[in-house]
This record gives structure tokens, sequence and C-alpha cells, in this order.
């Protein structure tokens, strides 16, 4: 990390006619190399702040010595009103590893909302100090959380005088977390799937895309596409323990776990090949070529078959795991994005990216059994494994889709925020988790009320997301 990256980030403080009012970040982040990223999150503000509206002019890490590095701040005006139950992404920074002493926050304004309407509170020209104390190591990522003090935000009813904590990840525990990659932040946003609050932050390769869980050992895997690296999280740890780096532009986009954790499928779509992994020894096994432009692949229950939708192709490789290779290619309407079993495992539901059609392939004979209007535009698919329903995300209107599976007929809506880019059920707490990267968001939506309950904010190129939990 050098001197000139600094001097550039401060040039676009500059130029840009403040300290980063919006985020600066390219579409896909550059890597770590030196340095360590540090993400801050606002908790939620408390009830008697509700009244206070404020513009932060710039948040700056500060180090041992002294030296302060800034913040990109993704968001600077805060309702207090707002806010209140809602945590938010408040900013990010690149910073050199090293220890530090806490941050500091410049204010632009603040008000204070009156009978009258809005009235401007005096702001301090010396920028506020948090103290608390946080490492930063090289290629790793961590999170802070900065809360308001519920009282001494106003005094002489003329003055802004906010007091700040500032906390570190604590540990929860591993049945409550929940996992979303971040494709163009390169880092996974960690959550408690309970109380929908974020909890950490894992810095990973470039570009993370699949995402697949090992229940029982409690090991995560994460595609890196842009890197070619396959890599591993220990859950108890929040750590990357291993890599498998695939060959250079294979672009693993999707994952695939056998029911017993031991067989890996990585889905190369910059290869049109998926490569069979040995989880425990993280070795590739085999490399098999599938048709053009594989999308996403999923393993039948038995853990014997995995199936790679093609969407260049419009087929459907079916690869036998135990003689590594394909047995059979189904052709199938459009171009095949995802799928997913029903809860008897005796039937694939196919979304296409160009097609209105859900295709039923019959799993004894390999072939379309049937078809279901669904209407152009379906992204995600996902089967809740109590109820058998079938629940499809949309592109546009934001919009999931319910769809019975016995008389394979559309039977409901549910609204989400945004483009429904994936979707998983925690079978525990019986809710939907949807990812919404245009929204850079994950939404939580129970399914009997069919009400959204919570939301996070998560990092750009929202792609997928994994529970403990989920089956």
């Amino acid at each position: 990390m050098s001197a000139l990256r600094y001097f550039f980030i401060l040039l676009l403080c500059v130029f840009s006619g403040g300290c980063f009012s919006q985020e600066v970040l390219s579409r896909h982040k550059a890597p770590l190399l030196q340095e360590g990223e540090v993400v801050l999150y606002l908790q939620p503000m408390p009830q008697e702040a509700q009244k206070l509206r404020f513009i932060i002019d710039g948040i700056f890490a500060i180090r041992d010595d002294g030296f302060e590095s800034p913040f990109i701040l993704i968001k600077d005006e805060l309702n207090a009103a707002e806010l209140i139950g809602v945590q938010k992404r408040l900013a990010t920074a690149i910073l050199p590893p090293g220890i530090y002493s806490g941050i500091s926050i410049r204010f632009k304004q603040a008000f204070i909302q009156t009978e009258e309407g809005d009235v401007a509170l005096l702001v301090a020209d010396e920028p506020i100090r948090v103290k608390r104390p946080f490492d930063v190591t090289r290629r790793k990522a961590s999170t802070l959380f900065l809360s308001l003090n519920a009282a001494g935000n106003v005094k002489a009813g003329v003055r802004f005088t906010p007091g700040f904590s500032l906390a570190s990840s604590g540990r929860v525990l591993i049945n409550l977390n929940g996992y979303v990659t971040n494709a163009d932040s390169n880092f996974i946003t960690v959550f408690n799937k309970k109380t929908m609050r974020v909890v950490d932050t894992i810095a990973t390769s470039q570009g993370p895309m699949g995402l697949a869980i090992d229940q029982l050992r409690a090991r995560a895997y994460v595609a890196a596409s842009r890197d070619d690296i396959i890599e591993v999280i220990d859950v108890f740890k929040g750590q990357i323990i291993n890599r498998l780096r695939l060959n250079l532009k294979d672009r693993p986009i999707e994952l695939a776990i056998t029911p017993d954790g031991r067989t890996m499928v990585a889905v190369n779509n910059g290869t049109n090949t998926v490569s069979i992994i040995d989880t425990l020894s993280m070795i590739e096994l085999a490399k098999i070529r599938v048709g053009e432009g594989p999308a996403s692949a999923v393993i039948d229950p038995s853990g014997f078959r995995a199936f790679v939708m093609n969407e260049r192709s419009s087929t459907i490789s079916v690869i036998d795991l135990t003689q590594r290779g394909v047995s059979v290619t189904i052709g199938v309407e459009g171009s095949p994005l995802r799928a997913a079993f029903n809860r008897e495992g005796s039937k694939l539901f196919v979304i296409s990216r160009n097609s209105p059609n859900l295709s039923v392939i019959d799993l004894a004979r390999l072939t379309v059994s049937a078809k279901v209007f669904i209407g152009l535009g379906a992204l995600s698919i996902k089967v809740d494994d109590l109820t058998g329903l079938i629940y499809v995300g949309k592109r546009s209107g934001g919009e999931i889709m319910v769809i019975d599976p016995f008389a394979l007929v559309f039977i409901d809506m549910i609204r989400v925020a945004g483009r429904a880019a994936f979707i998983t059920v925690d079978e525990e707490e019986r809710n939907l988790f949807v990812a919404i990267p245009d929204k850079k968001m994950l939404q939580k939506i129970n399914i009997t009320s069919k009400k959204i309950s919570s939301k996070i904010d998560v990092g750009e190129g929202a792609f997928a997301v994994a529970v403990m939990g989920e089956r």
C-alpha cells in the first residue's frame, strides 16, 4: 500500500466536492494486496434521537501514530427517525495494516425537528473522536459498529453534541449464521439470521459468487470467479482456511455439494466445464466438459448425479458423480439458468432466461414432462422442502411467484424491493432470504404471512445467500 494510493483517494475527495457522498468504487473492486479493509456499520438509532437529522462531512480512521485515512462514505445524510431499529452500512476503507486508536467524524450540518419544522443546530468545527482500538490485517476484512448514544446529543437547544461508541465484531452462535457473497466487493457479508444484523465481513479473492455450506462439518465454500479459486471458510472461526486454485480462465461461478458434504461440483463458466472436487482434501478429482455457457448446477438427493444448466446450448448435462462423466444431455426450452428439485426428488424444475415457461423434468425418464407458464424474466428458484411450494424470483417488477407443485399453477405473489436474484429457504425459522443486488440488500420474508419482516445492507454485486440450517 503506497502513499500514492492515499494521494489518489484524497484527490477524489477534492474533485468530488467533499469526502465521498456516494461510493466511488468501480464495478469490480481491486483485490486486497498489502492492505486490509474495514466496513463500518451504523447501529439502529435510539428512540430518543428520532427528531435528529444530520449530514456527515467525512469519517477517518486514526492510526496509533496519528495518521488519518479517509473512509468512503456510502451514506452521508442520516434521518434518525428512519433508522429506528435499522442497521445501515455507512462507510468502507482500504487501510494499511496496523493498530488504530479509533475514528474521527466531521459533521457538515445537523437539524432537529420541531413543531415549526426543522431547526438548524450549531455544528462544531472540530471532528468528534470515537476511541476504540482495532487492528487492520493484510488481506483481511473487519467490521466496526458505530452507535449513537441515547442522550446528550443536543445542548442548550442549539448545539449538536453527539456521543458515539464503537464496537468490533463479536461471536455469534454458528447455527444463526447466514452468508451473502458480494461479487463486486470481494467480500462475504456475515449476518445473524434471527436478528437480521450484520455481524462480520470476510475478505475473499476476487469475484466471490457461488456459495455452498457443509452443514455437518461447518464449512462454507466460495467460488472466487475472477481469480479461478475455490475458498474454504471455517464457520466457527469466520476465516478462510484453505484454497483450491483451478485452471486459468475457468471462472467458477456456482457450487453444489453432495448431501454427505464429501464431493463438490464447481461450474466453470469460462471453459464450459465442471470440476469434481473432494472437499476433505480440496483436490480436483476430474474436469468434465459440458455444454456452452454453464450457469449453475444442482445435485440430486441421492448425491450420485449433478444437473448442469447450459445457457448457450439450451441443454442440461447430467453428470454421473461416481463415473465422473456426462451420462445424458437433456434439451430444454430457452436458456436454462437455475433449477430446483421437488421435495420428493422425482422432478426437476428449471427456469430459463429467455423462456416464459418453467420446465418440469421427470427424473426417472430424464425428459421434459410438463411446462408451466410463468412469464419472462425468471431469475431465481427455490423449493420449500416442508410444503413443496416453488418460489420463482423475477428480474423485474419486484416479485416472487409462488407455484403449487402438484397442480403446477401459479397461486400467489410475494412483493420484494427489487430484482430477486437469489432465494434460499430457512426451514428452521420458516423464512425466505432474498438477495436484491440492485438495492444492495438482503430481505427476510416470513413464509406464512408472506410479509417482509426485515432487511440488511450488503455489498455491491450481491450474488448468493446461504444460511446455517437450510437444506
